[in-house]
Protein backbone atom coordinates (compact mmCIF):
# COMPACT_ATOMS: atom_id res chain seq x y z
CA UNK A 1 0.00 0.00 0.00
CA UNK A 2 1.38 3.39 -1.03
CA UNK A 3 0.17 5.16 2.13
CA UNK A 4 2.15 2.74 4.32
CA UNK A 5 5.29 3.42 2.27
CA UNK A 6 4.78 7.18 2.58
CA UNK A 7 4.33 6.72 6.32
CA UNK A 8 7.53 4.67 6.46
CA UNK A 9 9.46 7.39 4.66
CA UNK A 10 8.03 9.93 7.13
CA UNK A 11 9.17 7.76 10.03
CA UNK A 12 12.70 7.55 8.61
CA UNK A 13 12.81 11.34 8.22
CA UNK A 14 11.61 11.69 11.82
CA UNK A 15 14.42 9.37 12.94
CA UNK A 16 16.98 11.55 11.16
CA UNK A 17 15.65 14.79 12.68
CA UNK A 18 15.19 13.15 16.08
CA UNK A 19 18.70 11.73 16.21
CA UNK A 20 20.08 15.13 15.21
CA UNK A 21 18.02 16.89 17.88
CA UNK A 22 18.83 14.28 20.50
CA UNK A 23 22.54 14.36 19.69
CA UNK A 24 22.69 18.14 19.71
CA UNK A 25 20.75 18.43 22.96
CA UNK A 26 22.69 15.64 24.70
CA UNK A 27 25.97 17.26 23.67
CA UNK A 28 24.64 20.62 24.89
CA UNK A 29 23.60 19.20 28.25
CA UNK A 30 26.91 17.41 28.75
CA UNK A 31 29.16 20.30 27.68
CA UNK A 32 27.16 23.49 28.27
CA UNK A 33 27.40 24.49 24.58
CA UNK A 34 24.08 25.45 23.05
CA UNK A 35 23.05 26.71 19.63
CA UNK A 36 19.39 27.67 19.75
CA UNK A 37 18.89 27.74 15.97
CA UNK A 38 20.25 24.21 15.41
CA UNK A 39 18.36 22.67 18.34
CA UNK A 40 15.07 24.38 17.51
CA UNK A 41 15.39 23.75 13.77
CA UNK A 42 15.83 20.02 14.37
CA UNK A 43 12.98 19.99 16.90
CA UNK A 44 10.63 21.82 14.53
CA UNK A 45 11.55 19.47 11.68
CA UNK A 46 10.84 16.48 13.92
CA UNK A 47 7.49 17.91 15.03
CA UNK A 48 6.37 18.81 11.50
CA UNK A 49 7.07 15.39 10.03
CA UNK A 50 5.74 13.67 13.18
CA UNK A 51 2.41 15.47 12.72
CA UNK A 52 2.16 14.02 9.20
CA UNK A 53 3.18 10.59 10.53
CA UNK A 54 0.48 10.68 13.22
CA UNK A 55 -2.19 11.69 10.72
CA UNK A 56 -1.24 8.88 8.34
CA UNK A 57 -1.16 6.39 11.23
CA UNK A 58 -4.67 7.43 12.24
CA UNK A 59 -5.90 7.11 8.66
CA UNK A 60 -4.35 3.65 8.34
CA UNK A 61 -5.69 2.53 11.70
CA UNK A 62 -9.27 3.78 11.31
CA UNK A 63 -9.93 3.59 7.59
CA UNK A 64 -7.84 0.67 6.35
CA UNK A 65 -7.28 -2.82 7.63
CA UNK A 66 -3.82 -2.58 9.15
CA UNK A 67 -3.20 -6.28 9.54
CA UNK A 68 -4.18 -6.62 13.17
CA UNK A 69 -6.53 -9.33 14.24
CA UNK A 70 -6.46 -9.48 18.01
CA UNK A 71 -7.68 -13.07 18.09
CA UNK A 72 -4.67 -14.24 16.06
CA UNK A 73 -0.97 -13.39 15.93
CA UNK A 74 -0.55 -12.66 19.64
CA UNK A 75 3.18 -11.79 19.40
CA UNK A 76 2.60 -9.38 16.51
CA UNK A 77 -0.33 -7.80 18.29
CA UNK A 78 1.72 -7.24 21.46
CA UNK A 79 4.21 -5.35 19.31
CA UNK A 80 1.44 -3.28 17.70
CA UNK A 81 -0.14 -2.50 21.07
CA UNK A 82 3.27 -1.45 22.44
CA UNK A 83 3.87 0.66 19.33
CA UNK A 84 0.51 2.41 19.68
CA UNK A 85 0.75 2.86 23.46
CA UNK A 86 4.25 4.34 23.20
CA UNK A 87 3.04 6.65 20.41
CA UNK A 88 0.22 7.89 22.65
CA UNK A 89 2.64 8.51 25.54
CA UNK A 90 4.92 10.48 23.20
CA UNK A 91 1.99 12.65 22.10
CA UNK A 92 0.79 13.09 25.69
CA UNK A 93 4.21 14.14 27.02
CA UNK A 94 5.39 16.27 24.09
CA UNK A 95 3.86 19.43 25.53
CA UNK A 96 5.59 18.88 28.89
CA UNK A 97 8.88 18.23 27.08
CA UNK A 98 8.78 21.51 25.17
CA UNK A 99 7.44 23.49 28.12
CA UNK A 100 10.03 22.17 30.59
CA UNK A 101 12.97 23.05 28.41
CA UNK A 102 11.42 26.41 27.64
CA UNK A 103 11.48 27.20 31.36
CA UNK A 104 15.05 26.02 31.74
CA UNK A 105 16.29 27.81 28.60
CA UNK A 106 14.69 31.01 29.90
CA UNK A 107 16.55 30.59 33.20
CA UNK A 108 13.38 30.02 35.23
CA UNK A 109 14.22 28.71 38.69
CA UNK A 110 12.69 25.31 39.40
CA UNK A 111 12.03 23.84 42.81
CA UNK A 112 13.38 20.41 43.74
CA UNK A 113 9.89 18.94 43.24
CA UNK A 114 9.62 20.50 39.77
CA UNK A 115 13.07 19.19 38.87
CA UNK A 116 12.09 15.67 39.98
CA UNK A 117 8.87 15.95 37.97
CA UNK A 118 10.91 17.11 34.97
CA UNK A 119 13.27 14.14 35.21
CA UNK A 120 10.44 11.62 35.59
CA UNK A 121 8.41 12.99 32.67
CA UNK A 122 11.49 13.31 30.45
CA UNK A 123 12.59 9.74 31.22
CA UNK A 124 9.06 8.54 30.35
CA UNK A 125 9.04 10.67 27.21
CA UNK A 126 12.39 9.46 25.92
CA UNK A 127 11.71 5.90 27.05
CA UNK A 128 8.52 5.94 24.98
CA UNK A 129 10.39 7.32 21.98
CA UNK A 130 13.02 4.59 22.17
CA UNK A 131 10.42 1.85 22.72
CA UNK A 132 8.43 3.18 19.75
CA UNK A 133 11.54 3.25 17.58
CA UNK A 134 12.65 -0.18 18.76
CA UNK A 135 9.37 -1.93 17.99
CA UNK A 136 8.65 0.01 14.80
CA UNK A 137 11.90 0.01 12.85
CA UNK A 138 11.85 -3.56 11.57
CA UNK A 139 8.20 -3.12 10.62
CA UNK A 140 9.19 -0.12 8.50
CA UNK A 141 11.74 -2.27 6.70
CA UNK A 142 9.05 -4.90 6.12
CA UNK A 143 6.69 -2.24 4.71
CA UNK A 144 9.36 -1.22 2.21
CA UNK A 145 10.05 -4.85 1.24
CA UNK A 146 13.58 -4.79 2.68
CA UNK A 147 13.00 -7.61 5.18
CA UNK A 148 11.35 -10.84 4.13
CA UNK A 149 12.35 -13.33 6.83
CA UNK A 150 11.61 -13.70 10.52
CA UNK A 151 15.30 -14.33 11.22
CA UNK A 152 16.37 -11.02 9.71
CA UNK A 153 13.56 -9.23 11.52
CA UNK A 154 14.68 -10.71 14.85
CA UNK A 155 18.28 -9.60 14.19
CA UNK A 156 17.15 -6.07 13.32
CA UNK A 157 14.97 -6.00 16.45
CA UNK A 158 17.93 -7.11 18.56
CA UNK A 159 20.23 -4.46 17.06
CA UNK A 160 17.57 -1.77 17.49
CA UNK A 161 17.06 -2.84 21.11
CA UNK A 162 20.77 -2.40 21.80
CA UNK A 163 20.90 0.90 19.87
CA UNK A 164 17.83 2.32 21.63
CA UNK A 165 19.12 1.14 25.01
CA UNK A 166 22.42 2.96 24.45
CA UNK A 167 20.61 6.10 23.34
CA UNK A 168 18.43 5.95 26.45
CA UNK A 169 21.47 5.67 28.73
CA UNK A 170 23.18 8.63 27.00
CA UNK A 171 19.97 10.65 27.19
CA UNK A 172 19.42 9.85 30.88
CA UNK A 173 23.01 10.72 31.78
CA UNK A 174 22.89 14.00 29.84
CA UNK A 175 19.50 14.98 31.22
CA UNK A 176 20.40 14.07 34.80
CA UNK A 177 23.65 16.04 34.57
CA UNK A 178 21.82 19.00 33.10
CA UNK A 179 19.07 19.04 35.72
CA UNK A 180 21.03 17.82 38.74
CA UNK A 181 24.36 19.56 38.30
CA UNK A 182 24.08 22.43 35.87
CA UNK A 183 20.86 23.85 37.35
CA UNK A 184 21.70 23.00 40.97
CA UNK A 185 19.30 20.12 41.69
CA UNK A 186 17.72 20.39 45.11
CA UNK A 187 18.63 24.04 45.54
Amino acid sequence: MVLKKINTICSWIIIGFLLGHLGTMSYSMLTGWYDYSICKGLAKGTAAVAAIHVMICLILMFFFHDGTDFSKYKAQNRRILLQRASGLVIIALLHLHTKAFGFIAAGTALSAVNKCFLLITEFLFFGSIFIHLGVSFSRSLISMGMIRSDTVQKRVDCLMGIFCGLLMVITMVALTKFVALWTGFGG
